[in-house]
């Protein structure tokens, strides 16, 4: 799968079903070359627009249950 096809898909927390946001990055370890985590950011809504800061969140890998067709279903995030 390319990485562009998962950043379109949405990410939701499986456990209350709330929608975290959307896959802007990767982290890569440096030994293995392996994805170990994406970063995910809510889109910037028209009032946020003009402010700078993100809310940004780490999904590691190991948190994703089941990638489907058009969400990816994660486990509670802190």
């Amino acid at each position: 799968m390319k990485f562009s096809e998962v950043q379109q898909k949405e990410i939701i927390e499986a456990g209350s079903g709330r929608f975290i946001g959307y896959i802007i990055d990767a982290e890569v370890c440096e030994q293995t070359g392996m994805i170990t985590a994406f970063l995910v950011a809510e889109p910037k809504k028209l009032f946020n627009f003009f402010q700078g800061e993100e809310a940004i969140q780490k999904v590691l890998i190991s948190d994703i249950l089941v990638i489907g067709k058009d969400v990816i279903l994660v486990k509670g995030i802190s």
